[in-house]
C-alpha cells in the first residue's frame, strides 16, 4: 500500500512540475513576444525620429537661406533708397536755386514811379501825335 501512495505523491509532484513548466514556457513566450514588440516599436520610433530630424534640418537650412536672401534684398532696397534720397536732395537743391530766379521780386517804389512816369510820357507823346494829325 505504501508503494502506491508514494507513486500517487510522485505523480502529483510531477504533475505540478509539468504545470509549472507549462506556465513558465507561456510566460517566457509572452516576455519574448513583448520584448520583440518593444524592439520593433523602438526601431520604428528611431527611424521616425531620424526622418523628423532630417526634415527639420532641411527646413532650418531652407529658412536660413531665405533669411539670408531677405537680408540681402533688404540691404539692396536700403541702398536704392539712399541713392534715391541723394538724387531727390540734388533735385530739391537745384529747384531751390532755380526758384530764386523765377520768383518775382517786389518792385521798389522808385522802380514803380519810374515806370509810371515813362508810361505817362509815352501816353502824352501818343496824344501829341494824334492831335497833330
Amino acid at each position: 500500500g505504501t508503494h502506491s501512495a508514494s507513486d500517487g505523491a510522485a505523480s502529483g509532484i510531477i504533475g505540478l512540475l509539468e504545470v509549472a513548466e507549462s506556465d513558465f514556457s507561456k510566460m517566457l513566450a509572452e516576455v519574448e513576444s513583448d520584448e520583440k514588440e518593444a524592439v520593433e516599436v523602438y526601431e520604428r520610433q528611431t527611424k521616425e525620429n531620424k526622418v523628423a530630424k532630417t526634415e527639420k534640418e532641411t527646413s532650418l537650412k531652407y529658412t536660413k537661406k531665405e533669411k539670408a536672401r531677405a537680408e540681402k534684398s533688404l540691404a539692396e532696397v536700403q541702398d536704392d533708397h539712399s541713392a534715391e534720397e541723394e538724387q531727390l536732395d540734388g533735385v530739391l537743391e537745384y529747384l531751390a536755386k532755380d526758384n530764386k530766379r523765377c520768383i518775382a521780386k517786389p518792385e521798389t517804389y522808385e522802380d514803380r514811379k519810374a515806370k509810371r512816369e515813362a508810361e505817362v510820357a509815352g501816353l502824352k507823346n501818343a496824344l501829341e501825335i494824334l492831335e497833330n494829325e
